[in-house]
Order: structure tokens, then C-alpha cells, then sequence
């Protein structure tokens, strides 16, 4: 199977922590739009009150708040992440929620130091194409999985297919060039072929895996200017970096870059997503 390479751990870990603060100030506004992702994630890994569950790249705090409210206090969640600034937007909401079931580590998904069969269920969303070993670190989910433990990843499919990206990708390049050192908008894309994810699943050790596709078609009001958060947390590290001007032109050419999606008064939009699921035999 063949899977281009990956980022080096360390470029990463430096990249996301300069983004950090951007999800953090934007968890709350995209947490509104999370469920069409957590419902089909949570719902191929089997997750139920009372499971013990391994969140792996949890970023700002989705699935994992959701989790944490489905597994009730009979269950619990371990939120982890390579980058501990990444992990700031989760603690604080966390504390504001009042959830009592979830702790937080910060770790690299390829070395997980728990004990073989700790969780009943592992999951993470939009964070395995960023390592560089996809089949170990599926190997060490499963390593910590109990006999007859789910596991359950998404990514995202083809970047032509999800309509935001394409965008971004055109403002990026017009803007600062694709191959800026802080625009990466090809690696969350690399796990997103068919077959791939079931391929890191059987080479990772499962025997029992699934790979389901999920697209979205989804309307925008055409008044609301819905882009801007997505700006912050892709492109954060530039705008830190712009001035003013400079930051201001940025908006508008996304904003521009958009128009040929809107028709009849709203922005039609698609997005392409992949589930890779695996029961540990």
C-alpha cells in the first residue's frame, strides 16, 4: 500500500502549536457545526455509556466533549495530543461544562504509553494524516485496545472534493504561494483515497475493518461570511505575521474566491470524508 509520506513529527509539533490560540478563540463557533462529523465517527466505533475511550489528536475538544457526555460518569475520555497548546481550548472548555470524566495527556499517537487492552474504544477525527507512521500508530491503538475493542479514524477525502479547501488552497496561492512553509493544505488530504485507511487498518493488525465514504452537500445564507474562522485556524500563523493591510486583503480574496459557489442566495458547498473503523479479534 502505498501512502505518501508523512510530515516530520517534530515540523508538526511546531506548526500546530502556533495555531493553538486560533482554535482555541474558534472552538466554541465551529463546535456548532461538529455533529455531522462526531455523529457517524462515534457512531462506527460503538461507543455507549460506561466505555473507556482514547481520544487521539483531540485539538480543541471535539468529539471529545461529546463523547465524554455519551459515556456518562460510568465512562470516561483520555483527550491527548502531540501539542499541548492545541489542548488549551479543550481544558477550558471542559472546565466550563462541568465534565468530570475526562482527563488530558499530552503524547504522540505512534508511542502511546499506556498498557496493552486499556480502552474499550479509541477514535480521532482529522488528526491521523498528520503523522507520520499511519500503520503504527494504528498498530498502538490496537495494542491498547481490550479483545473486542473498536477503533474509528476520520479524514478527509480528496481536497478537490471538499469545497473549503479548494478554496483556500486558491486564496493561499494567490496570496502567499502553496509552497509557504506555514500554508499546508495537501497533507490532510493524503489518507483521503479509497482503500487507504482500510489498507493502514490490516497492515496495522485488524482483521475486522470497515471503510465507509461520507459526502455532505450543505447550503451557507449568502449574507453570512462563515469562512471567517476557518481562515483563522488555517492560516493563523500568516495573518500573526501580516499587517493590518495585508490581513484585511487576505479576507477578501477568500471572500472573492467564494462567489462562483453562490447561487439563488446561498453558498452550495460539498464536502468528502472517510471513516476508517477496526474491531480488535
Amino acid at each position: 500500500m502505498a501512502i505518501n509520506q508523512g510530515p516530520d513529527t517534530q515540523r508538526i509539533r511546531e506548526d500546530w502549536s502556533l495555531r493553538g490560540k486560533h482554535w482555541d478563540q474558534r472552538a466554541d463557533e465551529v463546535s456548532k457545526f461538529a455533529d455531522r462529523f462526531n455523529a457517524p465517527l462515534i457512531g462506527a466505533a460503538g461507543i455507549s455509556a460506561g466505555h473507556h475511550v482514547l481520544d487521539m489528536a483531540t485539538g480543541a475538544g471535539e468529539p471529545m466533549m461529546t463523547v465524554a457526555s455519551l459515556v456518562g460518569p460510568s465512562g470516561s475520555v483520555l483527550a491527548t495530543d502531540l501539542v499541548p497548546e492545541m489542548l488549551e481550548g479543550a481544558r477550558r472548555r471542559v472546565q466550563a461544562s462541568g465534565l468530570e470524566n475526562v482527563a488530558f495527556r499530552v503524547n504522540d499517537m505512534c508511542e502511546l504509553p499506556d498498557a496493552d487492552g486499556s480502552f474499550d474504544r479509541a477514535i480521532c477525527r482529522f488528526g491521523l494524516m498528520f503523522v507520520s507512521d499511519p500503520v503504527k500508530a494504528a498498530s498502538e491503538a490496537r495494542r491498547v485496545l481490550k479483545p473486542g475493542g473498536q477503533v474509528a479514524y476520520l479524514v478527509w477525502g480528496p481536497r478537490a472534493d471538499t469545497t473549503m479547501f479548494e478554496v483556500f488552497a486558491e486564496a493561499a496561492d494567490e496570496i502567499w504561494g502553496l509552497d509557504d512553509p506555514l500554508i499546508d493544505l495537501e497533507t490532510m488530504c493524503r489518507l483521503g483515497g479509497k482503500g487507504t485507511m482500510e489498507g493502514i487498518l490490516r497492515d496495522a493488525g485488524f482483521d475486522v475493518v470497515d471503510e465507509r465514504e461520507l459526502r455532505f452537500d450543505s447550503k451557507m445564507p449568502g449574507e453570512l461570511e462563515f469562512w471567517h474562522a476557518q481562515i483563522d485556524m488555517s492560516f493563523g500563523p500568516k495573518m500573526d505575521a501580516a499587517t493590518p493591510d495585508e490581513q484585511a486583503r487576505a479576507r477578501e480574496v477568500v471572500r472573492d474566491k467564494f462567489q462562483k459557489y453562490l447561487k439563488d442566495g446561498a453558498y452550495h458547498m460539498t464536502a468528502h470524508v472517510r471513516i476508517g473503523a477496526a474491531t480488535k479479534t
